[in-house]
């Protein structure tokens, strides 16, 4: 009988998201960082996503149980931020043990708490429920003037790819970056609202895995040059820094694409705006979906493979 790990997280959604049945009204369904919403009458749609932290897999026994409630929230409204809005409200569940301490539970409230005040949110409710391993699930909801949304499908030939921040060993230790990263809602405001991102996502499982999602919802291809992608300090003490960040996942930048005829326009716009926050020029989209490739100094080209994180963890080939 054929299992998860046979198959893997990306096939397994091939396989069943284009089942799913959709209502009139929704512009973008399953495949973005978000579902797009237009209501009649009104000037905004809405982004709505969903995102589980779980025990041993996003968080471990020892992590402080307010960064453990930051980081429900913080990953969903990273989903917003690739797509240009404004997260506003959130439902959270929580699975846990029976024997959980009180203590703990309250203190991951707190968290919760702490950061929809941060990011100006409501929080709706959400529901309880028992279960091996703590968990929580949350679900955000966005605006975004209606239309405005960036979507990972809208990358063309030519265009410059671009990435937020520094990259890599968001969970090496000693860098707690995968619990107190910053969700680059401005960022992604300020390419929505001036329209200079042509595609974006948000980098959850890697920049290798997460550039594929984007260039296969274009159907692009893309030359990365490996000397351009900025490591973070973290992955720079490892053994391997390059590998660190293609592959690590959890950093929470946002990856996107530039037209080339607005690329000056937009590089001095972002310095002027984000002078603090880098936005560094990695590669080009090329036309041929097959040619995906990382280009070395002095090397041959080398196949970009999405060697990200990817549940259910399939045999290599």
């Amino acid at each position: 009988m054929k299992t998860l790990r046979d198959i893997g997280e990306n096939e397994l959604l091939r396989q069943l998201l284009p089942r799913l049945p959709q209502q009139s009204g929704t512009v973008t369904g399953p495949g973005d960082d978000c579902a797009v919403l237009r209501l009649p009458g009104t000037s905004q749609d809405l982004l709505l996503t969903t995102d589980p932290v779980i025990e041993h897999q996003h968080f471990t026994p020892d992590t402080p149980p307010r960064l453990i409630g930051r980081k429900a929230i913080a990953r969903a409204i990273s989903d917003i931020a690739a797509m240009g809005g404004v997260p506003k409200w959130l439902l959270v569940n929580l699975v846990a043990p029976a024997d959980s301490p009180l203590s703990r539970v309250r203190q991951i409230q707190n968290g919760l708490i702490q950061a929809a005040k941060t990011w100006r949110l409501g929080i709706l409710g959400g529901d309880t429920a028992e279960g091996n391993s703590l968990e929580l699930h949350t679900t955000a909801i966005g605006l975004i003037p209606r239309g405005t949304a960036i979507l990972r499908s809208g990358a063309r030939p030519r265009d410059i790819i671009y990435v937020t921040g520094s990259l890599g060993a968001s969970w090496h230790q000693g860098n707690r970056h995968h619990l107190t990263f910053q969700p680059r809602l401005k960022a992604g405001q300020f390419l929505a609202k001036h329209r200079y991102a042509t595609s974006m996502i948000d980098l959850s499982d890697g920049l290798a895995t997460d550039l594929t999602r984007l260039l296969d919802a274009s159907t692009c291809g893309a030359h990365v040059h490996a000397d351009a992608i900025p490591i973070s300090p973290a992955a720079r003490k490892t053994d391997a820094p390059l590998e660190h960040a293609l592959s690590d996942g959890e950093d929470f930048e946002l990856l996107f694409t530039v037209s080339l005829r607005k690329v000056r326009r937009f590089e001095a716009a972002w310095h002027q705006c984000f002078p603090r926050l880098p936005a560094t020029r990695i590669g080009e989209i090329l036309s041929d979906p097959r040619r995906r490739q990382l280009l070395h100094p002095n090397a041959p080209p080398a196949p970009l493979h999405p060697t990200g994180f990817q549940h259910f963890s399939p045999p290599a080939p």
